[in-house]
C-alpha cells in the first residue's frame, strides 16, 4: 500500500511528464509555424511544470509569434535566462524575439551571447549568417583583410572541418 508521500511523488512525476509532453508538442508546433498551437502547449507546460524555467523562453518566443506582444515575450525570455543563464537556446530565443520586433542590433547581441556559451550553437550561427553578420577577426586589433587574420581564419576553419569529418 502506497503512503501519502509516495502517492504525492507519483502525482508530481506524472504531472511533470505531461508537462514535458506539452513542451515537446509546443516545440514541434513552433517549428511547423503553428504559433497559436505552440503557444497553448507552452502555456500548459508552464502551468503543469512551473519549476521548469526553460519553458519560459519558448513560451516567450511563441507569444512574440502568435500575439506580437514583444515586451511580454522579452520578459519571459529574460526570466528564463535569469534562471538558466548558461543555456544558449534561451539567448537564441530572445534574439528571435528581437528580430520579430525589428530590433536587429539587440538580436545580434543575443545571438552572440548564445555563441559565447556554445561557439558551435548552429541555430545562432545560422541566424547571424542570414543577417549577414560574420564572426569577428581572429586578431581583433588587425583588419579582417590582414594576412595574419586570413591565414589563421583559414587554418581554424580547416581544423574544424577535419574534426567534424572524424566525428
Amino acid at each position: 500500500m502506497a503512503t501519502a508521500r509516495q502517492r504525492r511523488q507519483h502525482q508530481i512525476a506524472v504531472t511533470g511528464a505531461i508537462g514535458h509532453e506539452h513542451f515537446m508538442a509546443g516545440v514541434r508546433m513552433l517549428y511547423a509555424c503553428r504559433y497559436r498551437d505552440a503557444l497553448s502547449h507552452f502555456q500548459e507546460a508552464v502551468v503543469l511544470e512551473p519549476s521548469a524555467k526553460g519553458y519560459l523562453s519558448y513560451l516567450g518566443l511563441s507569444v512574440a509569434h502568435a500575439e506580437r506582444k514583444f515586451s511580454d515575450a522579452e520578459q519571459l525570455c529574460r526570466r528564463a535566462i535569469e534562471a538558466e543563464y548558461h543555456r544558449p537556446e534561451h539567448y537564441h530565443n530572445l534574439g528571435e524575439v528581437f528580430l520579430l520586433a525589428n530590433r536587429r542590433g539587440d538580436a545580434v547581441k543575443a545571438f552572440n551571447q548564445a555563441l559565447s556559451w556554445n561557439p558551435s550553437f548552429e541555430a545562432s550561427l545560422d541566424s547571424l549568417r542570414q543577417l549577414g553578420i560574420r564572426r569577428p577577426p581572429i586578431v581583433p586589433i588587425l583588419p579582417r583583410s590582414h594576412p595574419i587574420n586570413v591565414v589563421l581564419g583559414k587554418a581554424l576553419r580547416r581544423g574544424k572541418k577535419r574534426r567534424q569529418a572524424h566525428a
